[in-house]
């Protein structure tokens, strides 16, 4: 009589069975934080590269218009006012010296983005996405408001003149009087100067160091349905930026990065609006706003970082509370923020970056030295 076997399966124990999940646990811990630092680094390099198109954008502008673009008139410019025709037939857009809308806008055609430009409405403007002002380390193109934002700014210093400011009148503001930034008179002045407007309007007497200046233009008359806005440019206003205005050198001198944006607020502001911070709600279509003007003479911030809510200075009351105008520059990126130069090229810097640098960086004229090693 045969023998007969009997085969035997036999399966992992519970006990190597959870070895075995222990050691999974393991290698994915320590294989995500590589990934996501590779993610990071391809979306930083993604970020880079959209502010190269913007840099190549300017050389185009500058090659066709022989100028560089304008921030605009001030902030939420309706379209309708800075066209040659009236509101029912609003024809070509202005140019850089009267075009209430900022460089963003004006930047469009060299883009490849000449239908954008081509709506007439601010309701079809702000809803618009345009891929190259969006980086992909901190939100999609909306985050959670109801237009199309913006994640870069043009740079001005704080070498501004603005007259009105009583014993400032007249006066290009040092940076010691915003940096250490401790509050009061430094707020008031970095307010002021950014600003620097009478009646709403820019100061025809002010100076922009930044190759990006206000919009020389001041409207007098709002456009009808059959007639175009009536307006004109204040004496002694200064015009679109030129080449050999640039005395600092093409290369050395910075004219937009990255903004910062609390990354609490990608997705609306504190209100619940879905409109983002007060300095975050247009986006890309505004004019003289920190939506697209930032100010070089603060420190870059990273945006998940809030220690500078509780260190008892001002933004407390303004980048903390998303409620009032935020002018720092910044990024969602661990190691810094990218900047396209008048030249074109693309750099990073660093968080750290001496606040002296940086703010040099933004003017195109003030013939600062500056050391690379700083940056």
């Amino acid at each position: 009589m045969g023998r007969q076997f009997r085969s035997r399966i036999r399966g992992f124990t519970l006990v190597e069975l959870l070895v075995v999940i222990a050691i999974i646990g393991v290698l994915v811990a320590l294989l995500l934080p590589a990934v996501q630092a590779a993610r990071e680094a391809a979306r930083r390099t993604d970020c880079a590269n959209r502010l190269k198109q913007m840099g190549l954008a300017m050389q185009n502008h500058l090659s066709a218009q022989r100028i560089f673009p304008t921030g605009g008139v001030g902030p939420n410019p309706d379209i309708a006012n800075f066209t040659s025709g009236g509101t029912s037939n609003p024809g070509t857009p202005n140019g850089a010296n009267k075009q209430g809308l900022g460089w963003a806008y004006q930047l469009l055609p060299y883009l490849e983005q000449n239908a954008v430009k081509g709506l007439v409405t601010n309701a079809l403007l702000t809803k618009t996405v345009v891929p190259a002002y969006n980086c992909p380390s901190r939100r999609t193109s909306t985050g959670g408001s109801n237009n199309a934002l913006m994640d870069y700014a043009a740079a001005q210093p704080m070498t501004l003149r603005c007259p009105q400011l009583g014993a400032n009148a007249g006066v290009r503001y040092a940076l010691s009087q915003v940096n250490p930034f401790k509050g009061g008179t430094e707020w008031t002045v970095a307010n002021e100067a950014f600003w620097c407007r009478s009646n709403g309007q820019p100061d025809p007497s002010s100076v922009f160091d930044g190759v990006i200046v206000r919009t020389p233009w001041k409207m007098t008359t709002a456009a009808t349905a059959s007639a175009p806005a009536v307006g004109e440019r204040p004496n002694g206003a200064p015009s679109a930026t030129k080449v050999q205005e640039i005395t600092d050198g093409l290369s050395n001198t910075l004219v937009i990065s990255e903004k910062v944006v609390r990354s609490d607020l990608y997705e609306g502001n504190m209100d619940g609006s879905g409109n983002g911070s007060r300095s975050d709600d247009r986006g890309w279509s505004d004019g003289w706003d920190p939506d697209t003007i930032r100010l070089t003479a603060l420190p870059p911030l990273s945006d998940g970082d809030l220690s500078v809510c509780f260190n008892g200075d001002p933004q407390v009351s303004q980048y903390c509370t998303g409620g009032q105008d935020v002018f720092f520059f910044g990024s969602a990126h661990t190691s810094g923020i990218n900047s396209a130069f008048a030249d074109g090229s693309v750099h990073q810097h660093s968080f750290n970056i001496d606040v002296a640098v940086f703010n040099a960086l933004g003017s195109k004229n003030g013939e600062e030295v500056v050391d690379a090693s700083q940056l």
